[in-house]
């Protein structure tokens, strides 16, 4: 579907993408090879390209989330405070 998007839009439309893979991995997104290649040469013919070398506020919030410190002690059960 991703495919038929960028190729609907193509010259007709803006479209802005913003991805957290290089384009070189974009194979993984696509099942065919000459299908990511097309993919890749539509979206970047006219663009204008933002390469944001940036810690990714989502990932390192997800990150704090999973190691936080445990259960707060309101959920904790009578075993944990033991």
């Amino acid at each position: 579907m991703l495919f038929e998007l960028i190729s609907a839009r193509y010259e007709r439309r803006s479209l802005l993408i913003t991805a957290n893979q290089p384009f070189g991995a974009w194979g993984k997104v696509f099942p065919d090879p000459a299908m990511t290649l097309a993919a890749v040469d539509r979206l970047v013919h006219h663009a204008t390209i933002f390469e944001m070398n940036v810690e990714s506020y989502r990932r390192r919030v997800a990150l704090e989330r999973k190691r936080g410190p445990g259960r707060p002690p309101t959920r904790a059960t009578t075993k944990d405070l033991a």
